[in-house]
């Protein structure tokens, strides 16, 4: 699924915007790049994780996959 991010000023995710709301991320849990492409598992506010890719030569931004097994009932876990 291909979603809009914005970023901090040496590349890694800030915020990422899934249907009409901002999702901002609390903490990037793990890195890992390659040539045509990078990944970033985040975690956002509620505990949820997701996995972004980045396409290096389209630009293209997608949402990879989401983690709900980390979300927290009430705040912190």
């Amino acid at each position: 699924m291909k979603i809009q991010v914005h970023c901090r000023r040496r590349g890694d995710p800030r915020a990422f915007l899934i249907g009409a709301r901002w999702l901002h991320v609390m903490r990037v849990l793990e890195h890992a790049g390659e040539d045509s492409e990078r990944r970033w598992r985040v975690r956002v506010a509620d505990g949820r994780e997701f996995v972004l890719r980045h396409d290096v030569h389209t630009g293209d931004w997608l949402l990879a996959r989401v983690d709900l097994r980390q979300m927290r009932h009430g705040r912190e876990r």
